[in-house]
């Protein structure tokens, strides 16, 4: 019995190897798909982290042209302030200019004389008008004389031809 038992033992021990060898094929074929999806996951880390970085860059990139866009319409803004600012004094001289019709022409009429006197300095050279109000009333002092003169004449030829016809 003592054979029997041997080999008893002997296939015993021959079926636990193969187990094993069973087990330990598996556990590598595990360790193997384990080992790839390892590598799978570093993988798509780098892939994250190259896509995080891309990412961060474009943000940062972005939050700079937001902050360069924030600055271009400060200074618009500012601009457009001073633009208004100085339309509306504009628009506050030019309704006080309105509102004061008479004493403009009695300048005009004070300033003809000066007028005169100023012809001869265009000659000489071009300058550069620094207000426009005190050329308006010279043209419109000088305007009524002209039509007042004109009007005149007209009626008082067509007076004559219509005489000369009859």
């Amino acid at each position: 019995m003592k054979g029997k038992d041997r080999e008893s033992a002997a296939k015993k021990a021959k079926d636990r190897v193969q187990v094993t060898e069973r087990a330990h094929k598996d556990a590598a074929k595990k360790a193997d798909a384990a080992a790839d999806v390892a590598r799978q996951a570093k993988t798509a880390l780098k892939k994250a982290k190259k896509e995080f970085k891309l990412a961060t860059k474009s943000a940062r990139e972005a939050r700079s042209a937001a902050d360069e866009a924030r600055l271009a319409y400060d200074k618009a803004a500012k601009r457009a302030s001073k633009a208004e600012t100085k339309l509306g004094k504009a628009r506050k001289k030019a309704a006080s200019k309105q509102e004061k019709p008479a004493p403009v022409k009695e300048a005009a009429e004070k300033a003809a004389p000066k007028a005169k006197a100023a012809a001869p300095r265009k000659a000489q050279g071009r300058k550069k008008k620094s207000k426009a109000p005190k050329a308006r009333p010279k043209a419109a002092a000088a305007a009524p004389v002209s039509e007042e003169t004109a009007p005149g004449e007209d009626s008082f030829v067509l007076g004559e031809s219509g005489v000369e016809l009859q």
